[in-house]
Formats: C-alpha cells, sequence, structure tokens
C-alpha cells in the first residue's frame, strides 16, 4: 500500500502521467502540502481533515506510481518528481482560475463583445442612442454595428456574422426568429411652400393627382403606399422613381424639397428638415401608415448573456412587446 507520502509499492524513476482521474482537487491538495511543507497545515488551509489531505495525497501517488514527498523531522519536502508535478500543477490550476474568472466576467458583464446589425430605419431613428445608453450601462461590453438592408442583416445571422439584428421586415428565412420591435411612421412631405402644406387636412385624393417622389416598386416602402392607395381606389402618379441602393432617403428629401412633387417617407428621416422648416409633413385625412421593426436572432443559436441583456436593454427602452 501507499504510504502517507504517495509511495507506491513499485516506485517509478520519473513522473508518469498514466490517469484519467486525476481531479482538480488533487492538485490543490498537493500543491497546497508543496508550498506549506506541512501536512497539518495544509489541513487547516483548505478548511479539511489532516486525514483527507493525507488521503489524497495517497491517491494521487497511486495513481502516478511515484514517491511525491518525502519527510524531514516535522516538515516534508518534495522529490524530484514531487518537484515536477508541483511545476505542472501550479500552471494548470492558474489556467482553471483565469478560466473561472473570464466566465464571472462573463456572467457578471464585466467584459465581452456583442456584434449587432441594423436596418437604416434603426440606424436613422433609434439605435445611435440606444447603443449610446447600454455602453454606459455596461462600459465593458464591447459593441460593433453593422448596417445595411436587412436581407443582408439575415445572411449575417445566418452566418453567424451577427448576434443580434433590428430588421425592417418580417424575416423571411425559417431559421430567423424575429419579434415586432417598434413602429416607425410614415409621413407625406411636402416643401413649405406647397399648396397643401397650408392645409390643415388633405384627402387622399388630392394626393393622388399630385407628382409623387417614391421608391422602386421593389421597396417595401413603395409596397405600403401601393396598398394604402389600391385600397382606397386610388391611383397615384409617380414623378420619379428612386432605386433603393442609391441614397433613395436623400432623393427623395432633397427632390420634395426643390419642388419636384411630395413624397412619403419615414418620420425619422425628415425630423432634421421638418425642425429646419426646408420641409413639411401634410396631414393627410385617414392616412396612417406605419412600417415595423424585429429584434431577430438565429433561431437555433444559444444566446450569450451579452446579447440577451442587450435584448432586455432594448425592451426597457425602446416599447419592445
Amino acid at each position: 500500500m501507499a504510504g502517507w507520502d504517495g509511495t507506491a509499492k513499485q516506485p517509478a524513476t520519473g513522473l508518469k502521467w498514466v490517469s484519467s482521474f486525476m481531479t482538480l482537487h488533487q492538485l490543490k491538495v498537493f500543491a497546497t502540502v508543496a508550498k506549506l511543507r506541512n501536512f497539518t497545515q495544509a489541513a487547516e488551509n483548505l478548511h479539511v481533515s489532516q486525514p483527507s489531505v493525507t488521503l489524497v495525497i495517497q491517491g494521487l501517488g497511486r495513481e502516478l506510481e511515484i514517491k511525491l514527498f518525502e519527510r524531514l523531522g516535522n516538515k516534508v519536502r518534495l522529490t524530484t518528481a514531487g518537484e515536477r508535478l508541483l511545476h505542472h500543477a501550479e500552471e494548470i490550476l492558474t489556467k482553471v482560475d483565469g478560466i473561472k474568472e473570464e466566465i464571472d466576467e462573463i456572467k457578471g458583464l464585466r467584459k465581452g463583445k456583442i456584434r449587432v446589425g441594423g436596418s437604416s430605419l434603426a440606424a436613422a431613428s433609434f439605435f445611435p442612442g440606444v447603443i449610446q445608453k447600454f455602453k454606459k450601462k455596461c462600459p465593458g461590453v464591447e459593441v460593433t454595428l453593422k448596417i445595411q438592408k436587412s436581407d443582408g442583416l439575415e445572411r449575417g445571422l445566418l452566418e453567424g456574422e451577427l448576434d443580434v439584428a433590428i430588421l425592417g421586415c418580417v424575416p423571411c428565412s425559417p431559421l430567423i426568429v424575429g419579434n415586432p420591435y417598434r413602429e416607425e411612421k410614415i409621413v407625406v412631405i411636402a416643401p413649405p411652400n406647397h399648396p397643401l402644406a397650408r392645409k390643415r387636412s388633405v384627402p387622399l385624393e388630392l394626393i393622388a393627382k399630385e407628382p409623387l417622389i417614391i421608391q422602386e416598386k421593389s421597396a417595401l416602402m413603395r409596397n405600403i403606399v401601393e396598398q394604402e392607395f389600391a385600397e382606397k381606389g386610388f391611383l397615384f402618379n409617380v414623378r420619379l422613381e428612386v432605386s433603393a441602393h442609391f441614397g433613395a432617403r436623400d432623393t427623395i428629401r432633397n427632390g420634395v424639397a426643390r419642388g419636384l412633387g411630395i413624397g412619403f417617407i419615414s418620420h425619422c428621416h425628415v425630423t432634421g428638415d421638418i425642425k429646419a422648416g426646408r420641409l413639411k409633413i401634410l396631414r393627410v385625412s385617414g392616412l396612417k401608415l406605419k412600417r415595423t421593426t424585429y429584434v431577430a436572432v438565429h433561431k437555433n443559436r444559444q444566446i450569450s448573456p451579452h446579447v440577451q441583456t442587450f435584448i432586455d436593454f432594448l425592451k426597457r427602452h425602446n416599447g419592445y412587446q
């Protein structure tokens, strides 16, 4: 049988790593005894009984088939094999402590990274303010933001390039889960000197007679406007059709301001122009158009604590239902 010092029946001449049962607990007990050079003090330090410490050292000696300690009076000292084991044990325990600290930091949201995507609608309305507030709450969490069209954001979620995204439309892929986040009003804009700008309320019939500056047929905004006109039984007169790929918002805003026609646009994209008196919103009777944005994640990907905290933050600050 092995003695208190872990002596095996047939001691080997070198350190033999043969057991898959060596535990972190064994290494911690061994390292404590090695540093204090005393079994009783090691037991007190570990808050266990001395026989427990002895049993652990015995078991470790049997597994490695080597003598780990030699007794010198009331003290013990490491053998050559014991010194080699201590070197490795300290490296392992240090690495384990580092892993635990990193996990604790993640759980405590003191450190981490979130990859967030946003549509142009989100970027123009609420995203900058939300991220700024989140950074104040969790300064150790790095947030990277990617702004692009919703189909590109979906692709980023599917390919693992994004953790969460704010989409401007319902997700197409069944692997992407999108929950309604907030609604943004679609407004009709005209230059301040336009005859309709002086009216308190404008019938949609009059809007249909005006030349319109609007996005191309493939754009979501165009689809929303066309559906509204069709439901009311009106056609509209397109003066300028804008491609969604070439600065559609700026083209619509500038075209309307220069008197080329009136336009439909998300309210968040013209707040600055309205305040500056460059454009005016027309009050169209019975017209309540809106766009919905969605908080989207991958259906099968585990949500990290950081991402979940960010989503919860969105819920509290921007009416996420």
